[in-house]
């Protein structure tokens, strides 16, 4: 559940004219495109070998929030104010590196670093005011949405039955063990080696972005989780989570890398 979502303008510098009105930061390269828009969300293009984006349905959002641990046990997601966003940068096609700051419900301040390389891009965060939410365990997150890889009527035809059989992602736990997670099956499926565990790596192979590769990983004194509907397989939709530990990294150096193959 995410609270305190705002309407109100954003803050972040746009470019005022086509192609890229309304964003913040863009990150081009052969095989992707990373943009970040007013609102501070970012997006992972895939393109095709023409140079093209592949469908919209299939681009991957960035999200930014806070969330809230309450007493229960549930975890309650306090959504990014946009129009708290701030930065002393301009708008950039090219960036090497930007930061920005804003506060979600509860009025939690944050501030992010965004850096870009060749191929990858690394997000890096931290809390900075706690401000209402001062009872309960808070936590920064970065979460990238994997979005349903097939729709219904593909999931007959031969070729797309062999290739979703095929998808598969792998993950690295924190504790160095490694697994093979076929994508055609429940995260939490027994015996349950990843679900709600930290992990440092997850590499995503799935044919529906046609040979493009995604590989997410987490430095040191931070940790990544995957989230997905009990009962679903993966190819309905997954969560890669970022979380940087607020105890051991009180600056902020860790970093969430997003590489793109």
């Amino acid at each position: 559940m995410v609270l305190g979502a705002s309407s109100v303008n954003a803050q972040l510098p746009t470019f005022k004219g086509r192609p890229w009105l309304g964003y913040f930061a863009v990150h081009l390269q052969r095989d992707y495109q990373f943009r970040l828009d007013s609102e501070g969300e970012g997006t992972v293009v895939p393109l095709q070998k023409s140079g093209e984006p592949i469908t919209k349905l299939l681009h991957l959002p960035v999200k930014i929030f806070i969330e809230e641990k309450l007493p229960d046990g549930k975890i309650v997601a306090r959504a990014l104010q946009v129009d708290s966003l701030a930065s002393a940068s301009q708008a950039k096609e090219r960036f090497d590196k930007l930061t920005f700051t804003g506060k979600t419900a509860g009025d939690a301040a944050f501030e992010v670093t965004l850096e870009a390389q060749g191929p990858r891009v690394r997000y890096g965060g931290r809390i900075t005011d706690k401000g209402t939410l001062t009872t309960n365990p808070i936590q920064l997150c970065i979460q990238v949405r994997f979005p349903i890889a097939y729709r219904p009527a593909d999931l007959i035809k031969k070729d797309i039955i062999k290739e979703a059989k095929d998808a598969e992602l792998k993950v690295t736990r924190l504790d160095g063990k490694r697994f093979k997670l076929p994508a055609n099956k429940p995260l939490a499926e027994p015996p349950n080696e990843v679900a709600n565990k930290d992990l440092n790596l997850v590499d995503v192979e799935i044919g529906a972005w046609r040979g493009t590769e995604f590989e997410f990983s987490a430095t040191p004194h931070s940790a990544i989780r995957l989230e997905t509907p009990d009962s679903e397989g993966l190819l309905r939709g997954f969560l890669v989570k970022w979380y940087p530990d607020a105890v051991t990294d009180p600056k902020g150096e860790s970093r969430f890398e997003i590489e793109v193959k």
